[in-house]
């Protein structure tokens, strides 16, 4: 009781100085101190350590530790102190997240719903629903926990009893509506396990459910399918799981099955686009037919945007023009579409006319991909003024501000991820000019991922300073120097990757600077003759970018030493770019083979970093054409080749 008490005192009233303010470093060194004791379960020393900390910024978390460690024993009287303290801070949501872990733990639950604020995670939500059946609001859970139902993914196991009651009120039929409520929001998804899983709970399903766990079933029964919304989406579903096996069988089958069970106009629409998709990847000799007879008129943006890209393939720059004036008004003011207007322009008449010049001028003036092959084909220098507009008095102001504080020391300790966590909190109160002083201090501290990330938030497109910094040199110059690859490219690939986010982690599982994979980086590491890769190897800069370089550098050697080839298969992986060479009949100009790779994702990929490229060289005084000589024609691989690859 006597810990609690003094814990209680802290919280509630400023800590009286009973020793001189230690220096920054020793309020570090005792901060790191306290919290390793709290995690040895030596509170006793940690809170003796408490007032020398009592002006150290991160005293909230030392606090927040405290409080954690003890939270079996902790008052509401307390909490509520506390929470009012610090109650919408970072602090404040993880001990109130804390407090309902240990009220749900207690079985407490009018406590629980007192405590509880929306916008928590699925599982907390999950058990406010629990909550509020255990004091009998039973409206009030069964909204909760059927809003919450509403998912195409996996709910979390705290979501099973709350589900489990809720459905024990429903009616068989209510029962049934949904699970093909969620079915129906799987499929759309195209979450085929999730899908299957929910199928599984539903009466008279078994025709279904084959068709999830055996598609190609749907050439044998679709026809004999009845005629309901439940066969149609089930339908829909399995033709775009088959489309990537067989497109010519699965193109068939969809007409058959939409006179049959008459798809909706947006389920066609979704049907005809995934089945473009495969056909365009495959490059068949009927693509442009295809295209042609499922959107005769031009209705579809996405498929009129391939049949210019086919028509720059084909070389027919008069169908160029042509196909363009149909896509959307507002389509064809981007910047891609001027461009191949004026390509083609200049294709067709054999020299620059004066308006084609007026459009190729506008775009060279702005700053991009495209602007700068405009500023190419002009022979003029590309446009790379950076514009800065930080009123540096806001940069004093702003370094006050208690969250930034914050951030700034957990950023030093080395808690990324928490002091990104305070530095949005932060951002939530700062007017645009604030937040760019804030992205000149992030740079300040050498935090150039966040000072990027801020730039782009606040709109700062012209400040090239904030928003293409120079981070981690010495290890970008040496890895480039002993890869033998081009400093600004991969500095270019990095800031496309990551943003020079060293705890960076994808959703697929690539991390660090470089977005290295695990498997790749293992295989990297045993081509460079180094142990294999932890985790923390990955997250470690030095070791991620040696590692990405190394493996840049295999893939400029493989492609011949062209950039668009490595950094396409950078991204969608070197196997996926031979493909496309394979079936590639003869040489094309770069900019129409980067037109029409297939791979969406990978096809803006290129253009970022070859555009970030041209302003990494201008930032660090290099060369800085956009395309090198040998990079203007991609040309085909043969069979040969591609298995000695």
């Amino acid at each position: 009781m006597k810990r609690l008490f003094l814990l209680f005192v802290i919280l509630s009233t400023p800590a009286i100085q009973a020793f001189a303010d230690p220096s920054l470093d020793e309020s570090r060194r005792l901060y790191r101190e306290a919290i390793d004791e709290i995690s040895r379960g030596r509170l006793n020393n940690a809170e003796k350590l408490v007032p020398k900390l009592n002006n150290y910024p991160l005293l909230p978390y030392l606090e927040l530790e405290l409080l954690k460690a003890q939270i079996n024993n902790v008052s509401a009287q307390t909490i509520d102190v506390y929470l009012q303290q610090y109650g919408s801070t970072i602090v404040g949501q993880r001990i109130r997240i804390s407090w309902l872990n240990k009220l749900r733990r207690s079985n407490d639950w009018p406590q629980f719903v007192r405590y509880y604020q929306k916008n928590s995670s699925t599982a907390t939500s999950c058990d406010y629903a629990y909550a509020l059946r255990q004091i009998g609001d039973h409206a009030k859970a069964d909204a909760a926990i059927a809003e919450l139902w509403k998912t195409p993914f996996s709910l979390p196991k705290q979501c099973d009893t709350p589900i489990k009651q809720w459905m024990a009120r429903l009616n068989t039929n209510e029962i049934e509506e949904q699970y093909w409520l969620r079915t129906q929001l799987a499929l759309k998804k195209g979450q085929t396990d999730m899908a299957r899983y929910l199928m599984g709970k539903i009466s008279n399903a078994d025709q279904y459910l084959d068709l999830l766990n055996r598609p190609s079933h749907l050439y044998q029964i679709g026809m004999s399918l009845p005629v309901n919304e439940r066969s149609q989406d089930v339908a829909v579903h399995t033709l775009k799981r088959l489309a990537k096996g067989d497109f010519e069988r699965t193109n068939t089958l969809w007409h058959q099955l939409d006179r049959h069970l008459d798809f909706t106009p947006a389920q066609n629409y979704g049907l005809r686009d995934s089945l473009a998709r495969q056909t365009i990847a495959s490059d068949a000799d009927y693509t442009r037919d295809w295209v042609m007879a499922n959107d005769p008129n031009y209705e579809d943006p996405y498929l009129t945007e391939w049949r210019v890209r086919l028509a720059l393939k084909d070389g027919d720059w008069t169908a160029v023009q042509q196909i363009i004036q149909f896509l959307p008004a507002e389509k064809r003011e981007e910047a891609d579409w001027r461009y191949w207007w004026a390509r083609a322009d200049i294709e067709l008449k054999g020299e620059l006319s004066v308006s084609t010049q007026l459009i190729l001028q506008q775009l060279a003036a702005q700053r991009g991909y495209y602007s700068f092959m405009a500023a190419d084909i002009l022979n003029e220098d590309y446009q790379l003024e950076s514009t800065r507009t930080i009123d540096p008095a806001l940069i004093g102001e702003i370094q006050q501000h208690d969250a930034i504080i914050r951030a700034r020391e957990l950023y030093l300790l080395g808690e990324h991820f928490t002091a990104s966590l305070e530095w949005i909190y932060a951002m939530r109160s700062l007017n645009k000019p604030e937040q760019v002083a804030a992205a000149q201090l992030a740079l300040n501290w050498g935090w150039s991922h966040q000072s990027i990330i801020t730039a782009i938030r606040a709109g700062e497109w012209d400040d090239l300073t904030l928003r293409f910094p120079t981070p981690y040199k010495d290890t970008f110059t040496a890895t480039a120097k002993r890869e033998n690859i081009d400093l600004k490219w991969i500095y270019a690939i990095a800031r496309q990757e990551s943003a020079f986010s060293p705890s960076a982690n994808s959703p697929v599982g690539a991390r660090g600077i470089m977005q290295l994979m695990p498997g790749t980086a293992r295989l990297v590491a045993r081509q460079m003759g180094i142990p294999g890769p932890r985790t923390e190897d990955l997250l470690t800069p030095e070791k991620n970018i040696a590692m990405g370089g190394f493996y840049l550098g295999q893939l400029l050697e493989q492609f011949s030493g062209n950039r668009i080839l490595a950094t396409a298969a950078y991204n969608a992986g070197p196997s996926r770019v031979r493909r496309v060479l394979l079936r590639q009949t003869g040489d094309l100009p770069a900019d129409i083979w980067i037109e029409n790779l297939p791979y969406g994702e990978t096809r803006e990929y290129i253009k970022n970093v070859l555009a970030f490229s041209v302003i990494y060289a201008d930032k660090l005084k290099l060369d800085r054409p956009l395309l090198a000589s040998h990079e203007r024609k991609i040309a085909p691989i043969n069979t040969v080749t591609a298995q000695k690859d």
